[in-house]
């Protein structure tokens, strides 16, 4: 993942969850005692990760979520809403006393009405950072000076600051005070009023080129999160058609539920006749993502999994055909969910790719994602952390997921 390119005939030695060598097989020597996966004729990549998921609900359903993850090949996840159990959840995944995907965690959402004055804010990002939580989550509304405190709080206490926009300042607040990243790219649909007029739409599409430049110059991380906003129009259009997708057996019953017609917010707020507007945003969505890559923007997979209608670990493989589609390269929307995410978390050791001395996360695939992204679906194995699994034992896993899901 720091080229576009395959290395061929090679192998790689792991130990105690590290990459130790990668090199062509007729050279590295593997040690006796060693256990070989031969993948011979298969594709190895580094393991996806989703900067942008739920964990929500009791202890015992958010580790069968965190299965979903680690059968979909989704080996890092950065949970968007967090409590001080997921920082316990977090420490036992680490220690292996929890099984699933490594896991970073924001706390709770820093914005009015919770907090409201600058020193208020400033208060909770100093406990947040002593807490232990990864990031800080911005989402909704803050006053300038509120606002303009957070991010410069954020910076001193070396915690960054993710999110939304806010609300009613809009997105040149987040070019002059630098946020660290943007948690959806629907956030330059939105005005100062916090909202996104069909006659607002045209004027945004000559002004992708400026905003791609000012993203760039204020080295500011996107999650187009492009598939959240177009499973919402699907849901408007045909509930039905999105609750029997194959992968919505896997999902705890509670969970599907919960997405049904009696409950689903969309679905009561977005009729069909709401679907085609929907779309058309999407469709603005997919053009600016496309301009900010070509750009050099700095790109994420995100999906709001556990979103409604948004499904852990699948969604991660729709956000990267849904980048495709959008005109990105399968080599950038692969970037998107491995190197740049070990960028993007500054994680040590690294992840995210398939070198010496990064973490053992791997997927091992049929066929060739950079020919075609609908490859990364082909899973033949996947290894956490160094922890080998076979396609028999993902199918155990699946099968087990949907005997709880029934």
């Amino acid at each position: 993942m720091d080229r576009d390119t395959l290395l061929a005939g090679q192998t790689v030695l792991i130990r105690d969850g590290i990459i130790q060598q990668v090199g062509p097989s007729s050279r590295v020597r593997i040690p006796a005692g060693t256990t070989r996966v031969e993948a011979g004729g298969r594709y190895l990549m580094p393991g996806l990760a989703d900067m942008h998921v739920h964990m929500t609900g009791p202890r015992e359903l958010q580790e069968e979520l965190l299965k979903m993850y680690v059968v979909a090949g989704v080996t890092t996840i950065l949970n968007m809403r967090g409590t001080p159990d997921h920082l316990v959840l977090r420490a036992d995944i680490r220690a292996g006393r929890v099984f699933g995907p490594n896991m970073y965690t924001v706390g709770r959402y820093v914005n009015a009405p919770f907090f409201v004055t600058p020193d208020s804010v400033e208060q909770e990002v100093v406990a947040q950072k002593r807490a232990g939580y990864d990031f800080i989550k911005m989402h909704g509304e803050l006053s300038r000076e509120a606002y303009a405190r957070l991010n410069a709080v954020g910076k001193r206490e070396g915690i960054r600051i993710i999110g939304h926009a806010p609300r009613t300042l809009g997105i040149d607040a987040v070019f002059a005070e630098r946020q660290y990243a943007l948690a959806h790219s629907e956030e330059f649909l939105y005005d100062t009023t916090g909202s996104s007029r069909d006659a607002d739409l045209p004027k945004l599409e000559p002004r992708l080129p400026e905003l791609a430049r000012k993203m760039v110059a204020a080295d500011v991380w996107l999650m187009p999160n492009l598939t959240a906003y177009r499973i919402i129009g699907l849901m408007a259009q045909d509930l039905s058609a999105i609750l029997v997708r194959p992968e919505m057996k896997y999902l705890p019953a509670v969970v599907r539920a919960g997405w049904g017609p009696e409950s689903n917010p969309y679905t009561q707020r977005f009729g069909p006749e709401k679907a085609p507007g929907i779309f058309a945003r999407h469709a603005l969505l997919q053009k600016l993502a496309k301009a900010f890559d070509s750009a050099g923007v700095k790109l994420l997979v995100g999906t709001d999994a556990l979103n409604v209608g948004i499904v852990p670990g699948f969604s991660a493989h729709d956000e990267l055909q849904e980048l495709v589609e959008a005109g990105l390269s399968p080599y950038h929307a692969l970037r998107a969910a491995t190197a740049n995410a070990s960028a993007f978390l500054g994680s040590s050791p690294c992840i995210g790719q398939v070198r010496a001395g990064c973490v053992a996360d791997l997927l091992l695939l049929d066929a060739n994602p950079l020919s075609s992204i609908g490859n990364t679906r082909r899973i033949a194995g996947v290894m956490v952390r160094g922890r080998w699994l076979s396609r028999q034992e993902l199918d155990r896993l699946l099968e087990s997921l949907a005997a709880g899901g029934r």
